[in-house]
Order: structure tokens, then C-alpha cells, then sequence
């Protein structure tokens, strides 16, 4: 996290770990909602759409159903994984030791981690509900994934980013003011080696 050369808040630093700590712990278990709610929350939902045009579900041979919802089946999976390990990748990036580049995407990954961005995950389901004219879906806020997902997607994970987000840009201040001043002192200790008698 921080190079032994620095001399920075022992509290400040201990603040930070435990943010961090409990960051990954909230995105572990969101991934894990993604796991195993997202995929029964989209195809609930598919059903929905199917029964609501019962004429069109009609036209459908049992065969040709069963193939149809496997195929919507494996989409909604698809996405879920994709999701997951899009997840863990950001959350790998938590464990960065170089402090300064981790705050530059902290903007990113948080954005990454909205409901706007699991909320497309809909979209292969819906170009294969679109191509037999059945209504197209939408997962209308995380609670549609269960109770749990949205207080720790909307509660628990925004108020943990945010005080880690404030205590990773305090300690990278820190960080960048004592290497300036380092900078700094640098060119000043060569003038004089460099300076010669007369």
C-alpha cells in the first residue's frame, strides 16, 4: 500500500486496511448474489414475458420450446458469469500496493459496480425473446434479484467505497506531497556536489 520510505499516519494507514477489508467483503458478496439470484431473477421474468403472448408461446412446438428457453437459459447464465468476473477483476485491483494508481480507477470501478451496469446484463435475453416478437424485459432495481443483493449492492457497498475512497485519497495525498518535497531536495543536493572552487 504505502512504500517503509514514507512516513505517514500509523491510524491513517490501519483506517485504510480496514476500508479496504471491508470493500472486498461487501463486492465478494454481491459477486456471490450474481452467483446465484441473477440468473432465476431474469428468467422469472422471461416467463413473464412468454405467458403474456400465449398465441405466439402457442406456435411454439415442445421441442422447439424446451431448445428455446435452454438457449434463454444459457444467455442469462452468460451474463451472470460475465458479470462475476468482471467483479473480481475490479476487486483484484483493491489489492494493488501502488496506492496512487488504484485512486485514478477507484471512479471507474464504482461505476462498474451500479445497478445501471448489472441491469443490462438483460440484453442477450432480450434479442432472443425480441427474435420470436415475445416482449423484450427489464429487472426494474436490484431488489427484482432479492432483498439481500440491493442492501448490499445500494447500502452496504456505496457507504463502504465511499470511506475507503476518502482514506485512499488522503494517504495518496500524503504520498505524493512527501515525494515532491523529495523531488524537491533532490536537485538541491546535486547543485552544490556539482558547484566547483575557484
Amino acid at each position: 500500500m504505502a512504500r517503509k520510505s514514507y512516513s505517514l499516519d500509523p491510524v491513517l494507514l490501519k483506517d485504510l486496511v480496514e476500508a479496504k477489508a471491508a470493500l472486498a467483503r461487501h463486492g465478494i458478496v454481491i459477486i456471490r448474489g450474481l452467483e446465484t439470484d441473477l440468473e432465476p431473477a431474469i428468467m422469472a421474468e422471461v416467463k413473464d414475458s412468454m405467458a403474456s403472448s400465449p398465441r405466439r408461446l402457442a406456435q411454439l412446438k415442445d421441442e422447439e420450446l424446451d431448445r428455446y428457453a435452454e438457449s434463454m437459459r444459457k444467455a442469462a447464465m452468460g451474463s451472470a458469469h460475465e458479470l462475476k468476473d468482471l467483479y473480481t477483476r475490479l476487486l483484484a485491483k483493491l489489492g494493488t500496493e501502488f496506492l496512487g494508481e488504484l485512486v485514478k480507477e477507484l471512479d471507474g470501478i464504482d461505476q462498474l459496480f451500479k445497478w445501471e451496469r448489472i441491469s443490462r446484463s438483460v440484453k442477450p435475453v432480450n434479442d432472443l425473446l425480441e427474435s420470436k416478437g415475445f416482449r423484450p424485459i427489464e429487472l426494474a432495481g436490484p431488489e427484482d434479484v432479492s432483498d439481500a443483493f440491493k442492501v448490499e449492492l445500494v447500502e452496504k457497498w456505496e457507504a463502504a467505497f465511499i470511506r475507503f475512497k476518502l482514506l485512499a485519497d488522503q494517504v495518496a495525498e500524503e504520498i505524493k506531497r512527501q515525494e515532491d518535497e523529495e523531488a524537491k531536495s533532490v536537485p538541491a543536493a546535486e547543485s552544490k556536489k556539482g558547484r566547483k572552487k575557484v
